[in-house]
Order: structure tokens, then sequence, then C-alpha cells
């Protein structure tokens, strides 16, 4: 009931804002996909939940020796502010590490390229994502996290903004930021992670744009915007079917 509320919430907020400023003013409410990332939003959560918590539950019993108390209790001395920076640069960095080898390497690229399908953008298509993907990712990103001993609290403030930054980075909008785009990421900036566009592939894969400019990913034209979205392949339509492409035979 709960993750209904939730879409309900989401879809009034982000649709008004879509509405109200929309960056393509062509493109349909129900744009092609939609039905599609509807059932990634609500099975993905579900799948996604019960996946990660039996790795971690995995990891903590082998790895659980590693941990240092001591390193621990520095963390979590820190002031609150200090240790959601140190938090959210951390993240991001590995986020950072992992989306560049999803591009990158093609076996995880058959796994992300499910989320790169989408042709049209908007709030709802930062539901389009692979469950083992999002698996993977809590996990690389939550670990260190966990093993420093940031606070619950810390914990918290982090899943809220990284939950609701890349539904507002997908959005159909035309907000920009100027100083902000070099802070956190906007729709402005992931838009263009997301363009077929020649020149925009393989750019600005983190949430902390600091992070794409110190290796060199940043990309960001200041007067027009993507021209196309999508990738070359041939993704199929549904969710199920979606699920299984990657395991599938690549044809040539």
């Amino acid at each position: 009931m709960k993750f209904v509320i939730a879409f309900l919430v989401l879809w009034l907020l982000f649709g008004t804002l879509e509405w109200l400023y929309p960056l393509r003013k062509d493109q349909k409410h129900f744009r092609q996909g939609w039905l599609t990332d509807v059932a990634h939003f609500f099975f993905n959560h579900i799948l996604v939940n019960i996946g990660t918590y039996l790795v971690a539950a995995f990891l903590y019993i082998f790895f659980r020796g590693t941990i240092s108390p001591s390193l621990q209790i520095t963390v979590r001395s820190q002031p609150a502010l200090f240790q959601f920076v140190e938090a959210f640069f951390i993240a991001q960095l590995t986020f950072y590490t992992l989306h560049r080898l999803a591009h990158t390497v093609p076996w995880l690229w058959r796994f992300h390229v499910i989320h790169h399908s989408s042709a049209e953008l908007d709030w709802l298509a930062s539901a389009r994502l692979h469950p083992i993907e999002m698996i993977v990712v809590n996990i690389a990103v939550g670990v260190p996290l966990f093993l420093l001993g940031f606070t619950k609290e810390t914990f918290g403030a982090y899943l809220v903004f990284s939950a609701i930054l890349p539904i507002l980075n997908h959005s159909n909008t035309k907000f920009e930021f100027p100083i902000l785009n070099r802070i956190i990421a906007t729709p402005n900036f992931h838009h263009w992670h997301h363009s077929n566009d020649l020149e925009a592939r393989n750019k600005n894969f983190s949430g902390f744009p600091i992070i794409d400019l110190m290796f060199g990913t940043y990309y960001l034209p200041k007067t027009r915007s993507p021209e196309t979205y999508g990738v070359d392949e041939t993704i199929p339509p549904t969710y199920w079917q979606q699920l299984i492409y990657p395991f599938q035979p690549q044809k040539h």
C-alpha cells in the first residue's frame, strides 16, 4: 500500500511540475513505455529489497571481522553535516565507478542498457532499472558507508536524498541551476547522460558533477538540449522481457 501512496504522490508532484515547466512540450504524459515503467516501479522494489537484504546478510556474516569500532566511533563523532557530505561523496564516487564500468564492460552493459532504453524521459523513467543492477549498486554503495560507521540518521538522509534526486533528474522539466550544476546533478545535466547524440555518449555518470569534472566526463552545453534519447540496439518493450534480456544470447 505504501508504494501505491508513494506512486500517487510522486505522480501528482512531478506530473504537475512537468505540466507547468516541460522541457519537451510535445511529449505525451502517458508516453511510450509508461506502463512498463509502472511495472518497474512496483515490482523492482520487492525484488530489490529481498535481494539486497539477502546479499547484505551474507556479507555481514563473512566480513564483520573487518569492522573497526574505533574508526566507526571517530566517524560518528563528526558533526551531522560533515557526515552527510562525506557519505554522499563516498557513495557517489562508488556509484560513478560502477556506472562508468556499466557503460564500458559489455556484460554489465547488458543490464544497464535497460535503463537507457527509454526513448522519452520523465520522472517515471527513473524506475526503469534491472533489479540485479539495483541490488549490486545498493550493496556496493551501502557497504563502505556501513563499514565506516556513519550514523543511522546520515544513512537515512542519504537514502531519502538519493531516492528523490534521480526522480527529479529524469523528469521532463526545464529547470536550470547554473551554480548547482557543478555540485548536484540536475535535470539538464542528467538528460545529457541519456542522450543518444554521439557527442554526449558516456558522459555525466555521477550525481555529484564534480566527480565527472575530475575524470573528464562532464558535458553540459549551455544553449541546447539533447536531440535524441535511448540506444541503438532494440530492447524488448515489456517488463518481463526486459528482466530476462541480459541473460539471452546476444544477436550479431
